[in-house]
């Protein structure tokens, strides 16, 4: 690639600690460096900053997604980021930050203006706050749920130059080898005898109230009722949630399924548990906006059931509609869960638009368009 066609690209996050959307970001930097592209990322810092600079990007320190008086002055930093870098694009991933940029724009002359994306990883509200996600040059819904929710927020109308390009799933770590393949569960049997002989549960994400814990242990109490002996796994980080697991163990002692719960910590071998595991269970009370975490198990090939909403529910319907559950319905949850167990139900294939290099070829690809196309906010590419 020629110096004159390499692109300058700003991401633009409140900060690189943890997420959907950090990753994204860390992902997409990997993919527009690989292709000989200088990176520069934005945000107060974080955890993944490290593997950002070991990817070849830039972390720039930018303030610009804190409610604060460090967002004021980080207005006049982009803006003199902008322009001394000579920034072609910009990649705006959060509400936030798009509202800094758009106050920046403001103060530069048309022909200095960088082209803009909005990524939208979330189902926000839909407010006149939210709705600066929608001007942009091009707009990056991670689901068509949340294409869907950008419609509505839009007031119904069609939203032009809004595209989907899913969250990438890792087909290299999280490959199709469930069940049970590396040993994961025949050491975790050694550390937990009292599993022995019972099917085990995942229920993944973090350790806050509406990820759905209290619906999982209603669900154990449901099973051991008709003899059905399970044990169910959440992973999670627990400091600084201790007074929420105590709530949860105290739930699981009254319905006399204490036994069956497990909090194993902040986990980093999630596909191995995956391929562990006998079911994965996805039951946010709220819908998502993606749902990592049920795409990883699908591409392992663990059966997942899970609330029809969000897009927990869009990725069930193309994959593994026998796991599909109405939001909030015990019933229906424990005959799923309990038909799963018995071998009745299957995952399909998993799609190669979910794949990480597929989203990475097409963020590619869209940023390419736009900077050759020269498309301004408001303008269709």
């Amino acid at each position: 690639m020629s110096q004159r066609e390499r692109m300058t690209v700003l991401q633009l996050i409140p900060a690189m600690d943890s997420g959907g959307a950090e990753v994204c970001v860390l992902e997409q930097s990997r993919a527009l460096v690989g292709a000989g592209h200088r990176v520069l990322v934005g945000s107060a810092g974080g955890r993944l900053e490290s593997q950002l600079q070991a990817a070849g990007a830039e972390a720039v320190r930018l303030h610009c997604g804190m409610k604060s008086l460090h967002w004021f002055r980080s207005i006049l930093q982009l803006r003199r980021l902008l322009l001394s870098e000579q920034v072609d694009l910009v990649d705006v991933h959060s509400r936030l930050p798009a509202w800094c940029l758009w106050f920046v724009l403001r103060l530069l002359p048309a022909r200095q203006r960088p082209l803009v994306v909005h990524t939208v990883h979330g189902l926000n509200s839909l407010g006149y706050y939210s709705r600066i996600m929608l001007r942009a040059s091009c707009v990056v819904a991670v689901s068509e749920c949340v294409r869907e929710h950008l419609r509505v927020m839009a007031g119904g109308q069609q939203t032009a130059g809004v595209v989907v390009i899913y969250r990438g799933v890792d087909s290299q770590r999280f490959s199709r080898r469930w069940p049970q393949s590396d040993g994961w569960r025949a050491e975790y049997l050694r550390e937990h005898p009292e599993a022995i002989g019972r099917f085990l549960l995942l229920l993944p994400g973090r350790l806050s109230r509406g990820k759905g814990h209290v619906d999982l242990i209603r669900l154990l109490a449901d099973l051991r009722a008709v003899g059905v002996e399970v044990q169910a796994l959440c992973p999670g980080n627990t400091s600084g949630r201790e007074h929420y697991v105590s709530e949860l163990q105290s739930l699981a002692a009254a319905l006399r399924v204490s036994d069956c719960l497990v909090f194993p910590g902040l986990r980093e071998d999630l596909e191995s548990i995956y391929a562990g595991v006998d079911v994965v269970l996805s039951l946010s009370s709220s819908p998502e906006s993606f749902s990592l975490t049920t795409a990883e198990a699908l591409a392992t090939g663990v059966p997942v059931v899970g609330y029809d909403h969000g897009g927990a529910g869009e990725l069930l319907r193309r994959i593994f509609s026998g796991g599909l559950v109405r939001p909030g319905d015990r019933g229906e949850l424990f005959e799923r869960v309990r038909r799963v167990l018995g071998g009745q139900l299957v995952p399909g294939p998993f799609p190669a638009d979910l794949e990480l290099s597929e989203m990475q070829r097409k963020t590619l690809e869209l940023y390419e368009k736009i900077v050759s196309d020269r498309c301004r906010p408001g303008e269709s590419c």
